[in-house]
């Protein structure tokens, strides 16, 4: 498995991104910015970063977090990720999702449709109008098997 991390280098902060999505995307879908929580927010389920949710309906939305490092040492860079998450639901609907069981999900899937163009339209569009670099990582089990690839060194 894959996982690919978006590093920003330009350091944009979330009202950058609301404002690129709301220029690009206009009216075609429903934006709500969420800011980051304090210590006592996060304990009662608050933001734990700066994130925008992209909203097309109650099943179709797409938020997207901005999360800043903080480094302790000079040899390290701080450096600014831009995450995609689509595991959200409106609250009413996430609710029913988890009460109707799997019959219950297919019909619900098939009231708002399986595929939406949401998720491409905002990956794209901050992928191509921002400054991103994108660095692809090797994940679960498979990354262990796999042969590292040994050096050569060269003696003068």
């Amino acid at each position: 498995m894959k996982i690919e991390i978006y590093k920003a280098v330009d350091h944009p902060t979330i009202e950058d991104v609301e404002k690129l999505l709301i220029e690009k995307l206009g009216d075609k879908y429903e934006y709500k910015l969420k800011k980051e929580a304090g210590l006592a927010g996060k304990m009662m389920g608050g933001a734990g970063s700066d994130q925008i949710t992209v909203i097309k309906n109650a099943y179709h939305r797409t938020v997207v977090g901005i999360e800043r490092t903080s480094s302790s040492s000079a040899a390290v860079p701080k450096f600014t990720t831009i995450n995609f998450s689509e595991a959200t639901l409106a609250g009413w609907l996430g609710f029913l999702h988890n009460q109707v069981g799997f019959i219950g999900r297919i019909i619900i899937r098939l009231i708002y449709g399986s595929d939406s163009e949401v998720y491409d339209d905002v990956r794209n569009t901050i992928k191509d109008n921002m400054n991103i670099e994108v660095e692809v990582h090797e994940a679960g089990l498979g990354a262990l098997f796999k042969k590292k690839k040994k050096e050569e060194t060269v003696e003068a």
